[in-house]
């Protein structure tokens, strides 16, 4: 056998025989996958899961983790809560409720809990969330939201 550079006679003994390779089995075309809209779950209004039903890319708590130990809270806002599931509910600024009566078309609003027709305030939340406290209203546990213009300070 023969130096491939030098073209000198190697000094050595050396083994010919079969070698074995496998070819992998997962190819990047088989595995590429994007989504910019597509079907959501009824019940939670998130993108269903897997590439097969056209979902969304899971970003699970580690991924949330490591987003936040970055600093990136605003990407997280932006993935979590607007990409996904963004919600926006009316939220009396007197007794802190969801529970409002709203109509957008002549740009009323009033609270059913204590009547409230002047400050009542928007705001934009998962609708995951959202359900989570209608589930709890329905279990008679009243959350109660307050925003910064409502004045009202929650000492915990």
């Amino acid at each position: 056998m023969y130096n491939g550079h030098t073209g000198k006679k190697l000094m050595a003994q050396v083994f010919f025989g079969p070698t074995y390779y496998q070819r992998l089995r997962h190819m990047v075309d088989d595995k590429i996958h994007a989504r910019a809209r597509g079907p959501v779950q009824v019940l939670t209004r998130q993108p269903v899961e897997g590439r097969s039903r056209d979902g969304g890319l899971r970003f699970g708590e580690m991924e949330r983790d490591c987003m936040i130990a970055h600093g990136a809270a605003g990407f997280l806002k932006e993935r979590l809560m607007e990409a996904s599931d963004a919600f926006r509910v009316h939220v009396c600024g007197i007794c802190g409720l969801m529970s409002v009566i709203a109509n957008l078309k002549k740009n009323q609003f009033e609270c059913r809990s204590c009547k409230n027709k002047t400050n009542i305030y928007q705001i934009h939340i998962p609708y995951a969330a959202k359900l989570l406290f209608q589930e709890l209203m329905a279990m008679n546990i009243s959350p109660r939201l307050y925003t910064e213009r409502s004045g009202i300070s929650v000492r915990v």
